[in-house]
């Protein structure tokens, strides 16, 4: 890695908010250990923080647009990390998200990804909820117990697409 290389980097880090710094890593995560190249083709991803900072973009799509290397069904999903359900539930997204997450739902299946607890790159829980299911802002943790998937081995295609 260069000079300028390794600089860019550490101004990266530095001017990043920490919030977006753990989506980052959580949809790192998301993508190398649950939806992994192997079984899922990366249609489309999100832009990152410092795109955003750059040009504001109105109308954004779930953080992934995946296609099942199996079945050749797309899909979106988008991911969500929180420390820790707050009396029972957590906001995962704002009003007029989730009026585009449905949108995007008319086009293809729209999937939450939830991480919960340790950390966004080792997530204690995860669920995958299918929009259907997360049609409010606030998700309650008696609902997403249903959806729980092992945190460390990839999604497959059958537990995707029974959902």
């Amino acid at each position: 890695m260069g000079l300028f290389s390794w600089i860019g980097k550490g101004l990266h880090s530095l001017f990043t908010p920490r919030s977006f710094k753990t989506g980052e890593h959580f949809e790192n995560y998301a993508r190398k250990r649950l939806f992994p190249e192997r079984y899922y083709e990366l249609l489309q991803r999100t832009y990152g923080y410092n795109k955003r900072a750059q040009q504001f973009v109105h109308s954004s799509n779930p953080d992934f647009k995946l296609r099942d290397r199996r079945t050749l069904k797309t899909f979106y999903v988008e991911v969500k990390y929180r420390k820790y359900f707050y009396q029972g539930k957590t906001v995962w997204c704002t009003e007029q998200q989730l009026k585009r997450y449905r949108e995007c739902n008319n086009e293809a299946p729209v999937f939450v990804l939830l991480g919960v607890g340790g950390s966004a790159l080792k997530p204690k829980f995860v669920f995958l909820i299918p929009l259907r299911v997360a049609n409010f802002t606030e998700l309650f943790l008696s609902e997403t117990e249903k959806y729980m998937i092992h945190p460390l081995k990839p999604v497959s295609s059958k537990t995707l697409w029974r959902r």
